[in-house]
C-alpha cells in the first residue's frame, strides 16, 4: 500500500486537502482525467488505489444518479456549457479518510471524538462547497479511532435523517471494526443512494411550527368565546323555569350583583345631591 508524506500526521480541517482546489492532487495516487469528477479524498492512503477509484466511480453514479432538488437548475451543473466538460448531477456525497485528527485531548471520550469529527465534518462542507443548495453529504472516516460520520448538509438532511443515518451506520459497525473501510464505504454509499432517491422526510421549522400553534390557539380562543356568547343569549331567551339549574344560579348571581351595584349607585347619587344642597360641595 503506497504511503504519502502527510501519513502519520494529525490533520485539522485547514491542512486536509481541497477537493476543488489545486490540492485535490494530494487526494489519491491515481486522479480522473476530469477533476470534477474527484469525489473521495485520502491523504493517508487507507485505501489502495483501486480501492479508491471503484469507490469514486460509486460516488460519481451516485451524484448523476439522483434528483436535482435545486430551485434553479444552473445549481446541479458543473463545468462549461458546449466544452464537454458540462455535467448535471443532483446528490454529491463526498469522502474524506484521514488517519488521525489533531486533538487536545490526549484520552478523548466517545463524545469528544464525535464532536470533533463534526467540527471537522462542518468546516470541510463550507470549504469544499461540493453542493449549491445544501445538497451536499460528507462521508468522513476517522481510521485511528475506528469511526465513521455521515455529514448531510441542509437539503440533504431531509433525506438522511438521523435516525436513518444511525440505523446505516450500525449495518457497518463489524466491517469498521475490522478495518474493512472500502467494504464499509461501499455499503454506505449504497445505503445513501437508495436514502437520496427516496422521499423527502416531513420537516416543520421551528419558526412555522410556533405559527401554527399560535394560529391554532387563536381559532380556538374565538370559537370558545363565540360558544359561550351564543350559549348566554340562548339562555337569556329562556323563560326562568326553562333555565337549567346551574344557569339560572349564574343568572341569579348576575342579576343580583347587577342590582346591588344600582342600588350603589343610586345611593351614591342622593348623597351628591344631599351634600349639594346643604353647601358641603
Amino acid at each position: 500500500m503506497l504511503v504519502s508524506a502527510a501519513s502519520q500526521s494529525q490533520w485539522t480541517s485547514g491542512q486536509f486537502p481541497d477537493l476543488r482546489g489545486p490540492t485535490v492532487s494530494q487526494c489519491a495516487a491515481v486522479l480522473p482525467r476530469n477533476r470534477q469528477h474527484m469525489y473521495i479524498c485520502d491523504p493517508d492512503r487507507i485505501l489502495n488505489n483501486s480501492q479508491a477509484m471503484s469507490l469514486n466511480r460509486q460516488l460519481r453514479d451516485l451524484a448523476v444518479g439522483t434528483p436535482c432538488h435545486c430551485q434553479r437548475r444552473s445549481q446541479c451543473t458543473t463545468g462549461i456549457s458546449g466544452t464537454g466538460t458540462e455535467g448535471f448531477h443532483g446528490f454529491v456525497v463526498s469522502v474524506a479518510i484521514v488517519q488521525n485528527l489533531q486533538m487536545q485531548v490526549h484520552s478523548p471520550s466517545e463524545a469528544q471524538l464525535t464532536e470533533r469529527a463534526e467540527s471537522f465534518c462542518r468546516a470541510l462542507e463550507g470549504r469544499w462547497a461540493l453542493g449549491d443548495c445544501g445538497n451536499s453529504v460528507i462521508v468522513f472516516v476517522w481510521e485511528h479511532y475506528k469511526k465513521m460520520i455521515i455529514w448531510p448538509a441542509r437539503l440533504a438532511e431531509k433525506y438522511v435523517t438521523v435516525e436513518e443515518r444511525k440505523n446505516i451506520l450500525s449495518k457497518v459497525n463489524e466491517l469498521i471494526q475490522a478495518d474493512q473501510w472500502y467494504l464499509a464505504l461501499s455499503q454506505v454509499i449504497a445505503e445513501l443512494l437508495r436514502e437520496l432517491n427516496g422521499e423527502e422526510q416531513g420537516k416543520v421549522d421551528t419558526g412555522t411550527l410556533s405559527l401554527l400553534v399560535a394560529v391554532g390557539l387563536a381559532v380556538l380562543l374565538t370559537l370558545l368565546i363565540t360558544c359561550c356568547v351564543c350559549a348566554f343569549r340562548c339562555c337569556g331567551n329562556l323563560r326562568r323555569e326553562h333555565r337549567p339549574r346551574p344557569i339560572r344560579r349564574a343568572v341569579e348571581r348576575v342579576d343580583s350583583l347587577r342590582e346591588t351595584v344600582l342600588k350603589g349607585r343610586s345611593q351614591l347619587r342622593r348623597l351628591k345631591i344631599l351634600a349639594f344642597a346643604f353647601g358641603v360641595i
